[in-house]
């Protein structure tokens, strides 16, 4: 099972997976937290039924630590909290994995967290456009966030 966790260094404010790759072999999903009140989560692979539960346990877990952060008072009170679903590596979308995507995004307005999917390829953009979830969810070709981990000259996304 895949869980979600953060860090005990208290200033790394990682999220760390505890996973076994074996039960994912065609989906890596990998959540950062560079900041309270913001998860970066980048997949790369295939989202189809054998994968979403994988994440789909990962975005609800980056939901709720950001929820977290901000009853926690860890936030600015003008800042919402938000998760940043980076999609660029997404090879595959199924129809299991769009329902994941909407479901989080359910879970995420009821606790006031807002949802971002990175996506700029057809293989993601299409089927949101044609299941309408882009009207219902940010979806954006870059994020801001992204582009602010360099490591060592390079982007590390």
């Amino acid at each position: 099972m895949t869980t979600p966790r953060t860090g005990g260094d208290a200033d790394a404010r990682s999220l760390r997976m505890v996973a076994d790759d074996e039960l994912h072999p065609g989906l890596t999903v990998a959540p950062t937290q560079p900041r309270r009140g913001l998860v970066l989560v980048r997949v790369l692979g295939e989202i189809d039924m054998l994968t979403t539960r994988h994440l789909h346990e990962t975005l609800d877990g980056a939901v709720a630590t950001v929820a977290g952060d901000r009853d926690g008072d860890a936030t600015a009170p003008d800042e919402t909290p938000s998760v940043v679903c980076d999609l660029e590596g997404v090879t595959f979308l199924g129809a299991s994995g769009l329902d994941t995507l909407a479901a989080v995004h359910a879970s995420a307005a009821t606790r006031d967290v807002h949802l971002v999917l990175v996506a700029s390829h057809r293989t993601v953009v299409r089927p949101l456009q044609l299941t309408t979830l882009d009207r219902r969810i940010t979806v954006t070709p870059s994020h801001p966030s992204l582009s602010r981990h360099v490591d060592a000259g390079r982007v590390t996304r």
